[in-house]
Formats: C-alpha cells, structure tokens, sequence
C-alpha cells in the first residue's frame, strides 16, 4: 500500500480500470435493453422497469459492499491485518445471508412491486418473468459485488477490470442467441436476457473470489474468525454501511417511485425514459470512476492520520474532472437526436429524448458534486450528513416537485427531468460546502 501516493498519476492508475468496468458493467442491465429494442419497444420497457426494482435489491447488497471498501482501507492504512481479515469474513457471510433473504422475498413480492409501481398491463407479464429469473441470481451478484469491493480497497482496480471485460462479453453474446433464437433456441425476448445476465453473474462471483485468492494470498476468509463474533466490527461495519448505503437507496427509491409518475404517461415515455437513463449512465461513469478510486486514497489517508493529502486528493478530481462531465454532457446534447435513433425508430421517443438530453446538461453540473463529494464524504467518516441530507432534497424536490412539473402542469418527462436537476444542484452546493468547512477532519476513524 505504500505506492498509494496522492498523486495524479496513482489517481489515474487506479481511476481508468473502474472506469472500463464500469462501462462494461452497464452492459448487463443495458444490453439487455439494446438488444431487446430490435425485439420490440415493448420489451425494452418492461425490462426497464424490472431493472428499477433490481437496482434498488442491489443497493442493499451494498450496504455491506460500500462499507468494506471504506473499512478495508482505513484499516489497511492503519497497519491492521487482523481486524482486516476478520473484516473480509464478516462481510461475505452479511452479504449472503442478506442476499438469501431478499432474494425470496423479490420473488414472493414480484407481482405486486409491479402493481404497486402501476406498470402497464401490457408490459407486466415480460417485466414479471424478468425479474423472477433475475432475482434467482441476485446472492451471486452480491458476492460478485462484495469481492470486487475487498479488490477495489487492496487498489486491485485491474482485476476487476478484467473480470468485467470477460463476463460482459460473455454476456453480449449470450444475449444475441437467446434473446434472438439461434439454432434450435427459440427466440425469448426479455426471458433469454435475464437467463443470459443471471448464468454470467454466477460465473462473474467465482472469478471475482478466485482473483481475491490469487492477488490477497495473505488475506483470509474463514468462519473461525467469527468465533468469538466480532460484535464490535459487525456493528462498524452496519454503523457506516447502512447510511452509506441509504444515500443511494433513498435516491433509486425516489426514482423508482417516480416511474410510478411515468407509467401513467404512456409507454412509449417509459421507453424515453430508460434510453434516456441508459445515456445518463454514460455520461457520469468517469466521475464515478475517478471518485471510487479517490474514496480509496481519502479513506488511505485518513486512517493514516493525514487529512491534508485527502483533501487535496478530493479537491484534485473536483478540478479536473467535474468540468469534463458536463462537456461530456454538452455532446451527447448535441447529438441527442442520433443517439436515441440508435435505439428506437420512434419519432415520439426520439423527439422526447433530445429534449431531455438538454435538460441533463445542467442536472449533471450538480450530479458531479454530488458523487465525488458523497464519495469523498463517506471516506473520511462522515456517513450521516450525506443521508441525511438526500433524503430530504431527492424527496422534496426530486419526487414533490417532480410531480408539480411533470403530473400537475402537465410538463410530462422534462418536468420530472427539471425537477431531478434542481435537486443534484442543490445537493451538490450543500456538500461542497461541508467538505470546505473540513468538520469531516474530526470524526472518528479506524
């Protein structure tokens, strides 16, 4: 870990494998969509609305995920090698006995999450097999994920990378013959995706624990480290995971629940919709790339004892790379039309896409504070203000004045867009403003 300098080149180093992770990691929910919008529009939708629900199970799995990066490398930066290994086992054996759960509880409630979430009939048988299958497949997704974490905090970042590279290849492919048909395979449409996503995220977790294996050989996972429990470390480790989590979890919560909002638009808004996410996602992976690498020095750092460097380091991708989101956001504006005709022969969608396109300019100025600061935030200890303080905006502002703008006045799918970029906006001054008033310097650390 001494190569962990705070320097622009080690934040390069460990920044570009998240990044082609990342954007292949949006291949196994987005190709799903891409390759189903040459199947039919129909499916396209349905799919996205299942992966609404799925996003949010996944983020649960991350209360344990998010918490190990942060732990493991303050720990790691600390000199502890003992509570780092009870750690690791802690952790795998939380995610899977939540994993387990939530798991049949998704398949149990399938039916009337969808019902609840008011999608439309035509679309609630597709979305409803979807996300059966998927849901079979979420335990080995949460290990796949609870491992990449212990990877990303030993600045593995390549391993992942490469992990990610092989299954979303695989993936791509697997799709193509089962969405399709291909020989004797009949054509599944949004089944074939889900049976595709789910055999190649069980082969993602096993190359994920062989990689751990390979490049941690002095790491141990064993259950005679949880005896006696290590109640103290379970309780840290719920105590930052759990509200590190909850940012994220409240934010899909108030997305899901203004899909509500969408499904009673039509559906070919709901397809506007995910394409329009699906390009969102493109836009800010760098910044999320770059500040998962930077949560990894910051939280280095801290439990070193130098808060200085991790300030510099936060401060460092704020300059560099906030500005570089937004152009980025700039082009996909201007190109908006192309873009959405990639996907979908529908003058409605596409005419409906540019305008949002426009909107997301501003709405990922705020976006790019948002996730470095959260991220940045949470490294140095400071885990409750972020919660706190996305509850209150993504609520309020996001779905309240979601739905003035988009049910009320009638603006329809921009009106929800303008209300989520008043609500990043707003987030993203409030933490760059607690960042800069450094309180995060005295919270208790490893």
């Amino acid at each position: 870990m001494n190569t962990l300098d705070d320097s622009p080149r080690t934040l390069f180093r460990l920044s570009w494998p998240i990044f082609i992770e990342l954007l292949l990691g949006l291949l196994v929910g987005n190709v799903d969509q891409i390759q189903l919008s040459h199947f039919n529009d129909t499916a396209v939708a349905a799919v996205g609305n299942a992966n609404t629900i799925i996003t949010i199970v996944l983020l649960l799995f991350s209360v344990v995920s998010s918490a190990a990066t942060i732990l493991v490398s303050q720990y790691r930066g600390a000199g502890d090698e003992h509570a780092t290994d009870c750690l690791y086992t802690l952790s795998v054996f939380v995610t899977l006995l939540f994993s387990v759960v939530l798991s049949a509880g998704l398949v149990l409630g399938a039916r009337p999450l969808l019902r609840l979430m008011r999608v439309p009939l035509e679309l609630v048988e597709e979305a409803y097999l979807y996300l059966i299958i998927t849901s079979l497949s979420m335990p080995f997704q949460a290990l796949m994920t609870t491992y990449s974490s212990f990877l990303r905090a030993g600045a593995l970042m390549q391993s992942i990378m490469r992990i990610s590279v092989l299954v979303n290849v695989c993936n791509v492919v697997g799709n193509a013959a089962l969405i399709n048909g291909f020989g004797p395979v009949p054509p599944l449409g949004a089944v074939g995706a889900a049976l595709s996503s789910s055999v190649f995220r069980v082969m993602g977790m096993l190359l994920m624990i062989a990689a751990f294996r390979r490049n941690l050989p002095d790491a141990r996972v064993r259950a005679a480290l949880l005896r006696p429990f290590p109640g103290r470390l379970f309780v840290r480790l719920l105590s930052i995971g759990l509200p590190a989590a909850g940012e994220g979890l409240s934010y899909n919560l108030s997305q899901a629940s203004c899909l509500v909002f969408v499904n009673l638009m039509g559906a070919y808004v709901v397809t506007a919709r995910m394409y329009s996410v699906m390009l969102a996602n493109c836009i800010y992976m760098l910044v999320v790339a770059v500040s998962r690498a930077g949560q990894v020095l910051i939280g280095y750092r801290v439990g070193a004892g130098d808060p200085d460097a991790a300030d510099r380091c936060c401060r460092r991708i704020l300059r560099l790379f906030c500005p570089l989101n937004v152009s980025l956001a700039v082009v996909f504006c201007l190109f908006a039309r192309p873009l959405y005709g990639l996907f979908s022969t529908d003058a409605r969608v596409i005419e409906l896409g540019a305008r949002i396109m426009c909107v997301e300019v501003v709405l990922e100025i705020g976006r790019a504070l948002n996730i470095v600061l959260v991220s940045a935030l949470q490294a140095a200890g400071d885990i409750r203000f972020p919660v706190f303080t996305g509850i209150v905006s993504q609520w309020l502002i996001g779905v309240g004045m979601g739905w003035l703008l988009g049910v009320r006045l009638g603006w329809g799918l921009c009106g929800l867009w303008i209300a989520f970029a008043l609500d990043e906006c707003l987030r993203g001054v409030i933490f760059l403003l607690r960042w800069r008033g450094g309180k995060w310097r005295g919270m208790k650390t490893v």
